[in-house]
């Protein structure tokens, strides 16, 4: 069962987690609609701009009290946001030219997922206080 502490955690990291999906988006559409390029290739480089806002920000006001020196949480989140990145890139991919999804309700359905399993891994496993 689910403690109130863990629900809180969740709520504060998909706050935080608005201003890397902003970031993210942001660079997704630029590449799309103003460079012209594949919706792929603009939710990749989107996803590593957003993981940087994320990491600093969930760092700082969420997993603060972790015993991890700062390297070596940046470089285990470095791990989980390369899965994050691999399964984005994967819902992304397989949405778009497999089921012809629009690039953006891929991306949407990506973003939720990506969301509760980079969670779990952070939480667990990069700021384990």
């Amino acid at each position: 069962m689910l403690r109130t502490e863990h629900f809180t955690q969740i709520f504060i990291y998909g706050v935080l987690g608005l201003a890397g999906t902003a970031a993210h988006y942001t660079v997704l559409l630029v590449f799309v609609e103003v460079l012209m390029l594949k919706a792929i290739t603009g939710s990749s480089v989107g996803f590593v701009v957003g993981a940087i806002v994320n990491h600093s920000l969930n760092r700082r006001f969420l997993f603060h009290k972790t015993q991890r020196s700062y390297s070596a949480s940046a470089l285990l989140f470095c791990v989980v946001s390369v899965i994050g990145f691999f399964l984005n890139l994967g819902i992304v991919a397989t949405a778009t030219s497999v089921f012809a999804w629009h690039y953006l309700i891929a991306q949407v359905a990506a973003t939720g997922t990506v969301f509760m399993v980079t969670f779990v891994l952070n939480k667990v496993w990069t700021f384990q206080s």
